[in-house]
């Protein structure tokens, strides 16, 4: 009977800050596996999610992989306390010797990047201003301190890691070759595609009609086979139909940063505690023009 494989590597989120790039780095370097899409991100730790699949379903998104050394998987909602919560616990004790790679962003600029996706993809249609004071979810997720804590807790600070999509876009090799090193595989391997931004937020909103059904379909295997059923032309027209352009109302913008600011600067003072080091790179949080 083969040996099954276990992931070794796991990239937390934070959502809306550059982890799918992160996750192209990492999947190009040879010494890596990453998990591949539409299964990219698997959250199979989340109970509310994927967690019923069972072991065998997960393990099997990994049976692809050869002589790589490092098994990974990137899934944004494994730090989406208190909302989802379990997570760590569930890791840790399936894979008590894993690494835990978190990326982040300027908290603020995170927000409300995260209330642009809610507007686009779960159909959210208060202003900025209200909807992330209601919803403790925008605020939740950009409070990295709260999310990175239990995973030092139970993993050890050794094991986690800690970077910014500032410093990963301002010094993009440097970055990759301490996330290698610390991975201990070749440091010295560059990707092809350095510098590509994915997910960039668009001027324009490309919002669509039912978009919650239409969000949790991307990316599944079922998505996958309508798009080979399903003619070109007339997924065009069906695209037409439900997905139309809205222009950003930038009117709370100024209004929200000024109500982050404070809480999340409070927040950052939490975080830099408990990695040892500052933030000058978000320059949002700050107040601090380019």
């Amino acid at each position: 009977m083969a040996t099954q494989k276990i992931p070794n590597l796991f990239v937390v989120g934070s959502m809306k800050s550059g982890s799918n790039t992160l996750y192209n780095y990492l999947d190009e370097h040879p010494e890596i596996f990453m998990t591949k899409r539409p299964l990219k991100e698997p959250r199979y730790f989340v109970k509310e999610m994927n967690w019923s699949k069972g072991r065998d379903w997960y393990l099997s998104l990994f049976e692809a992989a050869d002589k790589e050394s490092i098994l990974g998987e990137a899934s944004q909602h494994y730090s989406w306390i208190p909302h989802y919560t379990g997570v760590v616990e569930r890791i840790a004790e399936f894979s008590p010797e894993a690494r835990i790679l978190y990326i982040m962003r300027d908290p603020v600029a995170r927000t409300i990047s995260h209330y642009w996706w809610d507007v686009q993809w779960s159909n959210e249609g208060r202003d900025m201003l209200s909807a992330i004071q209601s919803m403790k979810h925008f605020t939740n997720v950009s409070n990295y301190a709260m999310q990175l804590k239990p995973y030092i807790d139970l993993f050890g600070r050794d094991r986690v890691m800690a970077i910014t999509v500032e410093e990963l876009t301002d010094n993009t090799v440097e970055t990759l070759q301490q996330i290698f090193k610390w991975l201990e595989v070749d440091s010295s391997f560059v990707p092809e595609k350095l510098n590509r931004r994915d997910n960039v937020s668009p001027k324009v909103i490309q919002k669509t009609i039912g978009s919650s059904l239409f969000s949790h379909l991307r990316g599944t295997p079922l998505w996958k086979t309508i798009k080979q059923l399903v003619p070109e032309s007339m997924r065009e027209k069906i695209r037409d139909v439900l997905v139309r352009p809205t222009e950003r109302d930038l009117t709370m913008l100024e209004p929200t940063r000024d109500y982050l600011r404070p809480i999340q600067q409070q927040q950052t003072e939490e975080l830099s505690q408990l990695l040892g080091r500052q933030f000058p790179e978000w320059k949002t949080l700050y107040n601090v023009k380019a």
